[in-house]
């Protein structure tokens, strides 16, 4: 498939780099030439400096032979235009990262399939979502979905109390029992483990259980934690994150919310926006002080989700220094990353990551997600359908010998999606969702493929 892609930022390079790897060819056009060298000198893909709204560049880039165009600068209006000047020159499929809802509310007079956009990426939509999943399991360091969204792979940290440490991924989950979860990954000390069924599970060990939403509460019972609703919640940062966030809260079963923000503008769109949150007007980004006295230290959750990373980082430090049970960081710079955990922020999300992810998802239709920036986990998950003259159909899971450093986590069968055991069994025109790690996706590819 050929992809022209319009921004070489975060974003940008995030999917030129996945698509490229997938065989893809892939140009990028960006106006910065440090940002078009990085392309060409980190990625096997064809950069060119330009603008994506200059028709003489769409054409220098091939877009006229182009499968697919993603517009993902930080102009919304330049992801636009691009996507309808793409049409124009016959690209078949047109994605853009878009930030002002307004353009995508369904009774826009204008709506964006018209002008040539087949797809929207909301980055704090995206965010949003993410902020509300790690609230609502307080103990889980990230909960995603996967198999087109019909299931969720939740990550938990071992304390060094948790009932299953010491036991073997044979005992937590049994072949032949119906279990409502698969334990399908493990990061212990920075290096990721596809676990075979002797494989016993350590204090400290990051775990992944795949499972349906339904049941991620049996996930945390087994692991020796007890899901408890968060009932007072703090929101630093009254953007449109901030303010989604507080709107999906007050859905919920009542829980004590309260928002601080400092610029008078975005305070009083949130006091207009909420009903039952209490908006704080702080006199700065970084209000120490103001933060203890409207009662921080009660809190369950402390939310950072400002614009300003510095600010969230030493807000959820502060946060942490007094005692709150969990804090999520919202972070914009890649770099900063790979720190937090080390600095005591393991909860931390990132924006572009976060619409890279959605992007990519999108475009392989659920059948094809790389996990890999998940904290701690370096896997992927790669979806096959079983074909007629599959070797592995019309076996069970338990006489299909999957290679090392990969395993079978679900099957979707005629749409239903099912924990994958022992007693699974698999049949022409299932769709298989595979764990593995990088040295096995060739064979795991052969093997389904």
């Amino acid at each position: 498939m050929k992809t022209v892609i319009v921004g070489a930022g975060a974003v940008g390079l995030h999917l030129a780099r996945s698509l490229s790897w997938e065989g893809h060819e892939v140009i990028v056009i960006d106006h910065h030439q440090e940002l078009v060298d990085q392309v060409t000198s980190t990625i096997d893909a064809l950069a060119i400096r330009g603008s994506g709204t200059s028709i003489p560049t769409l054409v220098q880039a091939g877009a006229q032979n182009a499968d697919l165009l993603l517009a993902v600068t930080n102009v919304d209006e330049v992801n636009i235009v691009a996507c309808m000047l793409a049409r124009e020159l016959g690209v078949k499929k047109r994605i853009a990262r878009i930030r002002n809802q307004e353009y995508s509310k369904l009774n826009s007079p204008v709506p964006l399939h018209s002008i040539g956009i087949d797809q929207v990426i909301h980055p704090e939509l995206e965010s949003a979502k993410e902020v509300v999943r790690l609230i609502r399991y307080p103990d889980a360091v990230d909960i995603v979905e996967c198999a087109g969204g019909k299931m969720f792979l939740t990550g938990v940290r071992l304390s060094d109390d948790s009932p299953i440490i010491g036991k073997t991924l044979q005992e937590v989950t049994p072949d032949d029992s119906d279990v409502p979860f698969r334990l399908v990954a493990i990061s212990r000390s920075g290096r990721t483990i596809i676990p075979v069924s002797h494989d016993k599970l350590q204090a400290a060990d990051l775990i992944y259980c795949i499972s349906h939403l339904g049941d991620v509460d049996r996930v945390f019972e087994v692991v020796g934690k007890k899901v408890e609703p968060a009932r007072k919640i703090m929101i630093m940062g009254g953007g449109i994150i901030g303010r989604m966030v507080a709107e999906e809260l007050e859905l919920q079963k009542k829980p004590v919310i309260k928002l601080i923000e400092s610029d008078e503008e975005r305070a009083e769109r949130a006091v207009q926006r909420l009903v039952s949150t209490m908006v704080v007007r702080a006199s700065s980004g970084i209000d120490i002080d103001l933060l203890a006295i409207e009662g921080l230290g009660e809190m369950d959750v402390f939310a950072a989700l400002t614009d300003d990373d510095e600010n969230n980082i030493v807000t959820s430090l502060f946060a942490r220094h007094m005692q709150v049970k969990r804090t999520i960081t919202l972070i914009s710079k890649p770099q900063y990353m790979p720190v937090m955990q080390a600095i005591g922020l393991g909860t931390s999300i990132n924006e572009r990551l976060l619409t890279t992810d959605a992007i990519l998802k999108f475009l392989r239709g659920g059948k094809i997600m790389s996990i890999s920036s998940l904290r701690g986990l370096k896997a992927e998950i790669i979806e096959f359908q079983i074909g007629e003259k599959s070797k592995q159909a019309g076996k069970h899971l338990r006489d299909i010998h999957l290679p090392d450093g990969s395993l079978l986590g679900a099957v979707d069968h005629l749409g239903e999606v099912s924990v994958a055991t022992g007693n699974t069994l698999i049949l022409p025109g299932d769709r298989v969702v595979v764990f593995c790690d990088d040295r096995s996706v060739s064979k795991i590819e052969k093997l389904f493929g």
